[in-house]
This record gives structure tokens, C-alpha cells and sequence, in this order.
């Protein structure tokens, strides 16, 4: 288990925006959570069905994606590590 299948694309905020990355060529784009849930059969989707169904942005390449959450708009780097 983890948070893909613990989550409905219906539990996010309507303003929560999915970064969805291209695992074949690198494309990075962003989702609405609100668009994707006027799409059908999305409303009742867990997030990695959301993952599996969307697909690449650009038109030649299509290729499957990994989402992530973007929290806060900003962004932070690894903070781990040994002291």
C-alpha cells in the first residue's frame, strides 16, 4: 500500500494541481484536480488509476506517467542525511 491507493482523486481540493511526469522522455506537465474530475469515470478514481489513465503531454510521445502532489507551490530540496 501506499498513498496512491489510499487516495481518491475526489479527496483532493479542487485547486490541488497532480504533476505528472513522462517515465519514457522526461515531459513534465501539471493537472488540475478539478479538470480531472470532470473527465469521465475519474470521479471515484484512486490516484493510481488516475496515474495509469493519463498519459504523456506531448502528442508524439504518449508514454505513461508518475504523478506526484504539489504542496504549497513551492519547491524544497532533500534535507536528510548524515550530521
Amino acid at each position: 500500500m501506499n498513498w496512491k491507493t489510499d487516495l481518491r482523486l475526489s479527496d483532493l481540493e479542487a485547486g490541488c494541481r497532480i504533476e505528472a511526469t513522462c517515465k519514457k522522455c522526461g515531459l513534465t506537465h501539471y493537472e488540475q484536480a478539478a479538470q480531472l474530475l470532470a473527465r469521465p469515470g475519474m470521479r471515484h478514481a484512486w490516484l493510481d488509476e488516475v496515474e495509469r489513465r493519463l498519459c504523456c503531454a506531448s502528442r508524439f510521445c504518449r508514454g505513461p506517467v508518475r504523478i506526484a502532489l504539489i504542496h504549497d507551490d513551492k519547491t524544497e530540496g532533500f534535507v536528510g542525511g548524515m550530521a
